[in-house]
């Protein structure tokens, strides 16, 4: 049921930006099921757009640790958790 749930959570924060959505998908990354974590990365990672800046926020805001927000660098060299004076840098960020 769960997973039923993070998908559909998926599909609003990808198809709608909704930030609620997105905030669901990041929580789930500190989840202890591993299929679980690995259902919401997947997600976050195949969203156009906010994806990074999302998980940069709830970095930010303690809400995930460091090496999780890493993990989803989505294939590139990670600078999350790096503060640039102009906000949190991401991987592949301009």
């Amino acid at each position: 049921m769960y997973g039923d749930y993070l998908v559909l959570c998926g599909m609003v924060w990808s198809q709608f930006g909704k930030e609620d959505a997105g905030l669901e998908l990041v929580r789930a990354l500190s989840s202890p099921d591993q299929d679980v974590r690995i259902l919401a990365r997947t997600l976050l990672e195949q969203s156009q757009g906010g994806s990074k800046a999302l998980i940069g926020e709830a970095l930010a805001r303690e809400e995930i640790s460091a090496s999780t927000a890493s993990l989803c660098a989505f294939g590139q060299e990670s600078d999350v958790g790096k503060f640039s004076g102009e906000g949190w840098r991401f991987a592949g960020a301009a």
